[in-house]
């Protein structure tokens, strides 16, 4: 599935994340963290940047239980304030950062 669009870059110790939200029938809201990714070349984010994503994906990995969970992989963005572009178009396989 292919990843495009606005989203809020978080980074601790542990890699990058990003989140989705569930407006809730009360008005409230529930996120959920995604693992994010970058390709392999790029520019890595600061915690807490705004990026378009332009070229990404959605893909999954198992822990040791076995459960799969969510990853964004960014293969190009460009900082949503500053105009920078870090775009690479194109990859294969064998260019994944995993």
């Amino acid at each position: 599935m292919n990843v495009i669009g606005k989203t809020k870059i978080f980074k601790n110790d542990k890699g990058y994340t990003t989140s989705i939200s569930n407006k809730k029938e009360d008005g409230s809201y529930e996120n959920m963290y995604l693992g994010v990714s970058f390709k392999k070349g790029l520019n890595e984010v600061a915690n807490g940047t705004n990026i378009n994503i332009t070229n990404g994906f959605l893909t999954f990995w198992k822990d040791k239980n076995g459960l799969a969970h969510p990853k964004v992989v960014i293969m190009g963005y460009q900082l949503e304030n500053e105009g920078d572009v870090n775009i690479i178009e194109g990859y294969d396989k064998d260019d994944l950062p995993f």
